[in-house]
Formats: C-alpha cells, structure tokens, sequence
C-alpha cells in the first residue's frame, strides 16, 4: 500500500517529465507567382510599386530608368503599423505590379489588396527559408501562442539574402516586360557586385569585435539574421515581439538583468520604433543608447538613403559600440 500511494505521489511529476512541449512548425517560405508579359500602350514604361523604402531602393536599382516606381512608405514609416493613404491606394490599383518584402512584415497588406483589385503581388523574400523570432519560455500562453511558429520578416539584414532579392526582382520584372530584360539582367548583375563587395567588408568590420562582445540588445528583435551571418548573438529586445506589444514589468525588469549579466555596453534603438523605452532602459542600466536604421531607409541628407548605406551605417555604429 505504502509504495502505491508513493506512485500516485510521483505519477503527475512523471507524466510532466513525459510531455514534451510541441516545437513550433517551421515557417513557409514564400514564393513567387507566375507572371507573365503585362499589356502596356507604346512607350508606357511598367508601372511598379513598392512597399517600403528599402523594397523600393533594391528595385530602383534593378529597373533603372525602364520602370516608373512608387515607394508606398515614406522614410522613417514602420512597416508593422503603417496605415495605407487614400493616395497609395490608387497607386497599387494602377500598377502592373506590387513588389512587397512578404513573411509578414507589411501588417497592411492584407487589408490593402482586399480594396485594389487585382494586381500581381511579388514577395521579394521568395526562396528564403525565414528564421523563427525569437520567443521568451517564461511568456504567457496568450503572448507566447502570437510569437509561436511566426516568420521573422527582417531578411535584408544579411546581405546575401538581398542577393535573392536581385533576382527575384529581375525574374518578375523580365516575365512582365521580356523588352528590357537584358537591361534587367545588366542592372542585377552589377548591383550583385556592389552587395558581395559590402558583404565581404560587413565581415571585414565585425571581425574587430571580440567574440565576447558580440551581444545585442534592440527595441524589437530586429537583428536576428545579421546575428547569424555575422556571429553576434541577439540577447534581448525592448519589445520582445512587436512594437505593438507593449512589454511587461516582468519583460522589462527581464531586459535589465540580461543587460547587466552579459556587460551590454548599448541599447540599439532604431529610427522606426518610439525610442522612449529604450532611453529609460539606458538610464537606468548606464549603457549608451545608439540609433540603427533597420525597418526604412533615411530621409534626404541623413546619408543612409540607399540599402548599402543602411548596411555601412548600421556596421559602424554597432562595431563602435560593441569594440
């Protein structure tokens, strides 16, 4: 009798021991539609949008002066929680195609497409096998189902992977208008060159941070893909998944202590995200607070008015920081 009651003590413990929690599915990657040549009147150049400043600057590059492009954000617009203009509305509906980032990024997008008709939408992302965000095991259930299985959309900030970009850009914009599809190839190629040199100096810069001092704190967990070509490691963020999720006391006080037990000399806050938490994160763990470009280009004269010199900016910043 004794050792049965002992078993019923115990079998709860080890039917837990036996449950292993479900690991989230891997997320999808997306894909690129089949298109084909769009129907143009004599001398129309293809009419393309973009959805964010970064989007649209990789495919300036590619379709040079044979697009006529629109670029939806304006610099500085979250893409989490931009809200469409009346104005952008109308520019999608008259496109020949939507170049969008995809894997979740553009919060809007659904809401927009449901009101502009038919229009080819391309996932520049296409191809790329997205990372997971990161996700706290202490969350609550309600937070931790919103993170589980999500998409991390922030790709660009691997260079290589906005070499997938290039030619998807160039794939789509050849299918839509096969006349100018050797300018496309001629534009890709020698952009491809541009991002392999910078790709190779991202390399060069951070090898003068110590691998100790490679830990990174955000205002939202923005630098997963640079961390894992580059060799940092992203160790919190401010706002553990969105910037529309404000964090918890408990999250919070959370982001302190990692602060302070890994010897985090910065905060990065980027130019898309209200800066005002991470300021009082700063104060009050004495570490310096430091602006990154992720989310959107600069406005004209900040100096970070393409992608490479988002990348240059960015790598500076956070080798001073970190050295």
């Amino acid at each position: 009798m004794r050792k049965f009651a002992v078993l019923l003590v115990l079998l709860p413990a080890l039917l837990a021991a036996c449950v292993r929690p479900t690991p989230p599915p891997e997320p999808e990657a997306e894909v690129l539609p089949a298109l084909s040549p769009a129907p143009r009147g004599a001398g129309e150049r293809l009419r393309v949008v973009a959805t964010t400043t970064i989007v649209g600057d990789v495919v300036a590059r590619v379709g040079g002066d044979a697009i006529q492009l629109t670029v939806l954000l304006p610099p500085g617009a979250d893409p989490h929680t931009y809200e469409p203009t009346p104005a952008d509305l109308t520019a999608v509906a008259r496109a020949h195609v939507l170049f969008v980032n995809g894997l979740g990024l553009e919060g809007f997008l659904e809401r927009m497409l449901r009101n502009v008709g038919d229009v080819p939408v391309v996932p520049v992302s296409a191809g790329i096998q997205p990372r997971l965000l990161e996700e706290d095991e202490d969350e609550g259930e309600e937070e931790e189902s919103h993170a589980r299985g999500e998409a991390d959309p922030h790709v660009w900030l691997d260079v290589r992977n906005v070499l997938i970009w290039v030619e998807n850009i160039r794939q789509a914009l050849s299918a839509l208008d096969p006349a100018h599809a050797d300018r496309y190839a001629a534009n890709a190629a020698a952009y491809r060159a541009e991002l392999e040199a910078l790709d190779a100096w991202v390399l060069e810069q951070v090898a003068r941070v110590p691998p100790r001092n490679r830990k990174l704190v955000t205002n939202h967990p923005v630098l997963g893909y640079f961390a894992d070509r580059y060799g940092f490691e992203q160790v919190a963020a401010v706002y553990p998944i969105s910037p529309g999720a404000e964090p918890s006391a408990r999250e919070i006080a959370a982001l302190v202590e990692a602060i302070r037990q890994f010897g985090v000399p910065a905060v990065f806050a980027e130019t898309t995200v209200n800066p005002k938490l991470a300021e009082q994160v700063a104060r009050d763990t004495g570490v310096a607070l430091v602006t990154l470009y992720t989310d959107s280009l600069g406005g004209p004269g900040s100096g970070v008015e393409s992608y490479i010199d988002l990348i240059r900016y960015n790598v500076n910043a956070i080798v001073s920081a970190l050295k």
